[in-house]
């Protein structure tokens, strides 16, 4: 590899982190892009072939189905999780737990409670309010997988007809589908509860159920989010995304395996 090829490699490739160091999802798209050039031009310059290009940005795309195949397809998830009462996180570990609570009672919810489960290798917290005005369920929740954690926040509204509503800012793509019964709306910029509010707001005047829905016991809110898992579950099983891999646990299909890098390529596309 010449100088100069050297250069506009490494100019590529600081421009990318640069982008990505920008909280505008514009420009961290860039960057994204950027990545992808630099790794086409890291390619061919070695060969002086496109081909050898091409190939470095399929490998960007390559090593998500061997992280599926080589460590997710061997994970055993439980059938039924308990969603219990759990005590919050350290603010070390969640330091915006209070912060997104205030804005939430702010918006006019009560708090309700805190619960969580654990799903494999991931600790879920979640904190739940609840509006009887507007007969929806708000939750702030936190993932955590050893040193990797993320928080998103969740609006869920029911209706007679036992039809869930929720949106949610929740990062990735879901790993599951869900079930005919859970319509899910991602509003994955949202970045205040205003926003996530006024969101569910137009996705259930969209759907025209607001005269449909249905009041909550706040005693049984965990309840029902255990509900809403197994349903996932079950519907999941049916389709052949996961599949029963011994007692009281599921793994991933093959065909779920695909399901799985598909919506990881979404995500990267995205990002």
């Amino acid at each position: 590899m010449a100088l100069q090829q050297f250069l506009y490699l490494a100019a590529t490739v600081v421009f990318a982190i640069a982008c990505r160091t920008f909280d505008n999802r514009f420009l961290q798209k860039l960057g994204w892009l950027a990545y992808l050039g630099a790794s086409y031009l890291g390619g061919y310059f070695l060969t002086d072939s496109h081909a050898a290009g091409a190939f470095g940005i399929a490998l960007w795309f390559m090593l998500p189905w061997l992280e599926i195949v080589g460590r997710v397809r061997q994970l055993r998830f439980p059938i039924h999780s308990e969603v219990k009462h759990r005590f919050p996180p350290s603010r070390e570990v969640f330091p915006d737990l209070e912060e997104l609570s205030r804005e939430t009672e702010a918006a006019g919810f009560k708090e309700a409670g805190d619960t969580g489960w654990k799903w494999s290798e991931t600790d879920h917290f979640m904190r739940l309010f609840y509006q009887a005005e507007k007969r929806t369920q708000a939750s702030i929740a936190l993932a955590q997988q050893g040193e990797f954690a993320f928080s998103y926040v969740s609006l869920t509204s029911r209706t007679r007809a036992g039809v869930t509503y929720t949106t949610t800012n929740y990062p990735f793509a879901p790993t599951m589908q869900f079930s005919p019964q859970q319509l899910v709306n991602r509003q994955v910029y949202a970045d205040s509860m205003e926003t996530l509010v006024a969101a569910h707001q137009a996705f259930l005047t969209k759907h025209e159920v607001q005269d449909q829905l249905v009041d909550l016991d706040t005693d049984e809110l965990s309840t029902y989010i255990e509900r809403d898992m197994s349903a996932q579950i079950d519907h999941n099983i049916t389709i052949g995304v996961i599949e029963p891999a011994g007692e009281g646990v599921f793994r991933y299909s093959w065909r779920g395996c695909f399901y799985l890098w598909f919506q990881v390529v979404k995500d990267m596309i995205r990002v």
